[in-house]
């Protein structure tokens, strides 16, 4: 019973693999079930055992399974000691870093910024990736309200508008590598690209 539930993981780890492999090239759209099933090398059948609603099932398990290790990041990086101008600069370096540090978190950025067209049945899943954005702005904009109140922000500064420029900001720097990956290192260039944001916020020395 054991081998068999280790085997049917190692099946169903390969259809997601495979699954974000052809939407990260073709896009949702024009991925069939069965391109799917042939890259992993099993029958629909086996799709549909371990994704009851097939498609639709696979890209909502591989945009909440295959993503979940920045949020861990987060967890991580916010629980370490710092002032929250040193939690919010790491995060935010951290975060652009990961897009060159784990191919399959890449993979599903990619495929959700370029490669999905919208289509009814992806309701669900864009309203939970929807929430995550939602969260990843509150957190980056209470750690700019911990920095105002400790003086390491101006006055000035509103955090949650600029929580939502420095999400903003990480998006677009992403997406531009993602399009050319070639053009430039994300990870060598993340510490100056936020560095660069903060001293629009952070109060003179």
């Amino acid at each position: 019973m054991r081998k068999t539930k280790e085997e049917a993981e190692i099946t169903r780890e390969k259809l997601l693999d495979s699954a974000l492999t052809l939407f990260s090239k073709k896009g949702y759209a024009l991925t069939t079930l069965d391109d799917i099933a042939k890259t992993a090398d099993v029958t629909r059948g086996a799709v549909y055992w371990h994704f009851k609603n097939g498609k639709i099932s696979l890209f909502e398990a591989i945009v909440i399974e295959r993503a979940r290790r920045i949020g861990s990041l987060w967890e991580k990086i916010l629980a370490e000691k710092g002032s929250p101008i040193t939690t919010l600069r790491r995060l935010l370096v951290r975060t652009l870093e990961y897009y060159e540090e784990d191919k399959d978190y890449a993979a599903v950025q990619e495929m959700l910024l370029f490669k999905t067209q919208m289509v009814p049945e992806m309701e669900e899943s864009m309203k939970i990736k929807a929430m995550r954005i939602h969260m990843s702005i509150q957190s980056i904009a209470d750690l700019m309200s911990q920095a105002k109140k400790d003086g390491s922000v101006r006055t000035g500064v509103d955090p949650k508008t600029a929580a939502l420029a420095a999400y903003s900001l990480i998006l677009g720097v992403a997406g531009n590598w993602l399009l050319d990956r070639s053009s430039f290192s994300i990870k060598a260039s993340a510490g100056g690209i936020v560095e660069t944001l903060l001293k629009g916020i952070e109060k003179p020395d």
